[in-house]
């Protein structure tokens, strides 16, 4: 065999092995392309049966994932202990008429009055804590969502949204923020902006339930559409006894973060 035969033959040995790769490159290749388009036939099954349930969370008790605001955990630390707030998951807005009036109509209870002034989004009012905590109760046996009133620390804790002030926009009041001396109760959200952790209306418009007591009676925060700016701030508490209501008082939600 001459010299030029055995580079000859070398060279188709190098050119059926390289083939013999980029075949099994190529076959490789394709299992890639039918495993991707499996997990993002997968995805987007998972995507559209995600989207399915929450529609029908949100036609059966017009609350679904999107109303819920993630709030970070906090811990404090002083010279003489730790102040530790686990983190959960709040209502981004009071809880609404629409909300409750679909408990009512599931429960056969009579819905509580709106003054005239509208229900649907505005935030449901003349509810005592009681109600607020059927209504809890209720939410989380046909969620499994484990719903509760937030207590006062958390409440405050969430409204400030890792911020110092009056405020949790500043320490001067500023009337497109809140609802206040509006003579009633308006829609939520509405033209106010969200606070940085995404809740609406946590300075004004009704009074919230929180599950601390003192004494006999339980506290509310965050002042109303009655009150003056001072009546608003992160620290205003209200007090009041669990079977009494009123129409510029409601309440909203917590849940566990899963």
């Amino acid at each position: 065999m001459t010299e030029s035969q055995i580079e000859k033959k070398i060279s188709t040995n190098e050119i059926l092995l390289l083939q013999q790769k980029i075949d099994a490159l190529e076959l490789e290749l394709e299992q890639t392309k039918l495993q991707l388009a499996h997990c993002l036939g997968l995805s987007v099954e998972k995507k559209k049966k995600h989207s399915s349930e929450q529609n029908e969370l949100f036609n059966h008790y017009k609350i679904c994932e999107a109303n819920w605001s993630d709030i970070p955990e906090y811990t404090h630390n002083s010279e003489s202990s730790a102040q530790k707030i686990s983190a959960f998951k709040m209502l981004n807005t009071p809880v609404t008429f629409e909300m409750f009036d679909c408990y009512c109509a599931a429960t056969g209870q009579q819905p509580p009055g709106d003054n005239g002034w509208g229900r649907d989004n505005r935030p449901v009012i003349n509810v005592n804590y009681q109600d607020a905590l059927t209504y809890a109760r209720w939410l989380s046996e046909q969620t499994g969502w484990s719903c509760h009133i937030p207590t006062e620390v958390q409440w405050e804790y969430a409204c400030r949204a890792g911020t110092y002030t009056d405020y949790w926009y500043g320490s001067i009041p500023d009337p497109r923020m809140m609802v206040m001396g509006t003579g009633k109760t308006m829609p939520t959200p509405g033209t106010r902006l969200a606070n940085p952790w995404d809740l609406y209306d946590m300075h004004g418009n009704v009074w919230e339930w929180t599950a601390t007591t003192k004494g006999d009676e339980y506290i509310l925060c965050g002042g109303s559409w009655y009150n003056k700016a001072n009546w608003l701030t992160c620290t205003a508490r209200n007090i009041s006894y669990p079977d009494f209501s009123h129409n510029n008082w409601g309440f909203r939600l917590i849940r566990q973060k899963v």
